[in-house]
């Protein structure tokens, strides 16, 4: 997690600090109504007091939102200090007693490390533990046995670390998706009386055809952005054939376009991407290759539902190593792409044309 994370991770966050002091409570009273099957108390007493202390650190820095409060060697340090505390098991109480000193308190570890780091961590984190958990079982019963009790503890530190992480990471796609609305709504009170009156006043006035059909697609697409309507196509297809005639009309070209059947299900942001990117390379086809042929291409990349999309033409091409046209459309067309999860590669060689190459999820 970054600073740039908003307030629902960290209520998420505050919660896991208040779940910390509610099990170190519990595990407190624990040892007290179990004080007769302490062996050696003073190993318990240390091993709840370095928790107390580890809880208490954590709370400061969560309340302060230290710049620190997330550092990966602080998470480390958390899970090792619970995988050390579940080894103590096996120390403090009699033989025989299958007991756990520190009770549910290790799962805060893993729930910060899943919130943090994501599923990866999670996992990782919840088989730290787990393992820790069935070593400090087994020193306390004298024998190494896999129980039903062992199964179950390795299962719930797995299960939260997982639910743990699913929960952050719809949180991460919510603030997102609050943030662009709040974007939109900010450039949308900012814009609105200036920049569409204008293109409005220039298609009622002005007698320049193209002029006209200019305004009135840049008035079309900047309302679309601003209102979020038509921003989630319904399919590829839509978007793709959308894209398609919008170059059809603003640049007299036709572009040919081919789309599978089989194509594969995607958002509607990662369509609008996808169309934005097709849109801005039929513009540079247009505009610079001389291209008599250009074809707009999508099928399946794969069987785990990937999307390719190509726009080739016949044009002159171009040096991809050089030059502004190069690195104006590799900048256009790869932060469309690069902001929804997928690759681009461009393809063109002087007198050979051109290929914009894409992968999407």
């Amino acid at each position: 997690m970054t600073t740039a994370d908003g307030a629902l991770l960290h209520g998420l966050i505050r919660g896991i600090a208040v779940y910390r002091w509610l099990t170190l409570a519990w595990a407190w009273v624990g040892l007290a109504l179990q004080h007769d099957d302490i062996e050696h108390a003073w190993v318990a007493v240390l091993a709840l007091a370095a928790i107390s202390a580890w809880t208490v650190l954590a709370t400061v820095l969560v309340a302060t939102e230290h710049p620190r409060r997330f550092a990966p060697e602080l998470i480390v340090a958390e899970l090792a200090l619970g995988a050390g505390v579940l080894l103590a098991d096996g120390v403090a109480f009699a033989p025989g007693r299958s007991q756990s000193l520190p009770w549910a308190w290790p799962a805060a570890g893993i729930l910060t490390a899943a919130v943090v780091g994501g599923v990866r961590w999670a996992i990782g984190s919840g088989v730290w533990i787990a393992v820790a958990s069935f070593i400090g079982e087994s020193i306390l019963r004298g024998h190494v046995r896999w129980t039903v009790s062992s199964a179950s503890k390795s299962a719930l530190f797995l299960l939260a670390g997982l639910a743990a992480s699913h929960v952050a990471r719809r949180l991460r796609e919510a603030e997102e998706q609050i943030a662009l609305a709040r974007a939109r709504s900010e450039v949308a009170r900012t814009l609105h009386d200036g920049v569409l009156q204008t293109l409005a006043v220039i298609q009622r006035r002005s007698d320049d055809d193209a002029l006209r059909d200019l305004a009135r697609n840049q008035d079309r697409e900047l309302r679309s952005f601003l209102f979020g309507r038509d921003r989630a196509h319904s399919d590829v297809a839509t978007a793709l054939r959308d894209a398609v005639a919008a170059a059809e009309q603003r640049f007299g070209i036709t572009p040919q376009l081919v789309v599978a059947d089989d194509v594969p299900a995607v958002s509607g942001s990662v369509a609008t991407a996808v169309a934005g990117a097709v849109g801005e390379a039929l513009a540079n086809a247009a505009k610079h290759s001389g291209a008599d042929r250009i074809v707009v291409f999508a099928e399946p990349a794969d069987l785990d539902g990937e999307l390719f999309c190509s726009v080739r033409d016949n044009g002159v091409g171009f040096d991809t190593g050089a030059g502004s046209t190069g690195q104006g459309l590799r900048r256009s067309i790869h932060e469309r792409i690069a902001e929804v999860g997928g690759r681009v590669e461009i393809d063109s060689r002087p007198g050979r044309g051109t290929e914009v190459r894409l992968w999407v999820r």
